[in-house]
């Protein structure tokens, strides 16, 4: 019986072992999609630049200089796994107001890099999009903000806390943390979830150098100022709304959360553009 019971327990680990690499290596390296859109094909001129990270790879983006003239700056952060076109009708209401900022996180889109880490080396990238505004003298260093979805949410509101340049902060469809994100893919496993969120862990430290508990949003409201506005829809399949709602309670800085009826995963813009545009554009407003 007792024999019986360690083949059972070395199967269940072999199991969660192979199961887990592929999930972690398939997060790590989606396919990677290709952007045909730009700011040109809806009418708005704009210009090519590219900035590289702290670890030398370079980024690829858009500078969309503003309607009015405006020394104030947006940087705009996409999803996973997408790219900066992706999220062009999403964010270019700001323009009238704002200088905007799109760029590719490393290993998307147009940007270099070998595989994404879901929020840990992407708030690097975010540093050096500041860094970058900060040699252009139509910028205020002193004046951005920064509106991301999905990942792009999650790193800026992580970003915030440590790059004093950023002001402000609009997250829509955030993650709380990385271990919330593990625990929601594996659910379905239902007993033996831990044993695969574990082995996801093992693979993390052993192949990326970090746990996925320092990737954590929700720490980083807890000690962060930096006004922040959570938007959420509260059918969100992907990331549910209870994500939000825990970076809400925890928040040290003023913070926001709009909850969006009816909404799933990225339709709270499309689900009403004019009440959208109108919160996003009040609070960067009083805050930027």
């Amino acid at each position: 019986m007792l024999k019986i019971l360690l083949e059972l327990v070395i199967i269940i680990i072999g199991w969660a072992l192979v199961v887990s690499f592929f999930a972690f290596y398939t997060s790590l390296r989606p396919p990677r999609i290709k952007g045909y859109s730009t700011p040109q094909d809806f009418g708005y001129q704009y210009e090519a630049v590219s900035f590289k990270t702290e670890d030398g790879l370079n980024l690829k983006g858009w500078f969309l200089p503003a309607g009015e003239s405006s020394t104030k700056t947006i940087i705009i952060l996409h999803g996973y796994p997408a790219e900066k076109g992706d999220v062009l009708t999403w964010a270019l209401f700001l323009h009238d107001n704002y200088n905007l900022l799109f760029f590719d996180f490393r290993y998307f889109g147009e940007s270099a890099g070998r595989y994404t880490t879901l929020g840990w080396k992407e708030q690097k990238d975010l540093e050096a999009a500041v860094e970058y505004l900060k040699t252009r003298s139509d910028v205020d260093s002193q004046s951005i903000g920064v509106m991301g979805f999905s990942l792009g949410g999650a790193v800026a509101i992580m970003g915030a806390g440590d790059i004093p340049e950023i002001k402000t902060v609009v997250a829509d469809s955030p993650y709380a943390t990385l271990d919330d994100l593990a625990d929601i893919l594996f659910k379905k496993f239902s007993i033996l979830k831990k044993p695969l969120i574990w082995s996801t862990k093992l693979w993390s430290r052993i192949f990326l150098k970090f746990d996925f508990s320092q990737v954590s949003p929700l720490a980083a409201s807890e000690n962060s100022t930096t006004p922040l506005l959570l938007i959420h829809g509260d059918q969100d399949k992907q990331i549910p709304l209870e994500q939000s709602k825990k970076i809400f309670e925890a928040a040290k800085g003023p913070v926001e959360l709009w909850q969006v009826n009816g909404a799933d995963h990225g339709e709270a813009y499309f689900q009403n553009k004019k009440i959208y545009k109108n919160k996003v554009l009040g609070f960067f407003e009083r805050y930027l």
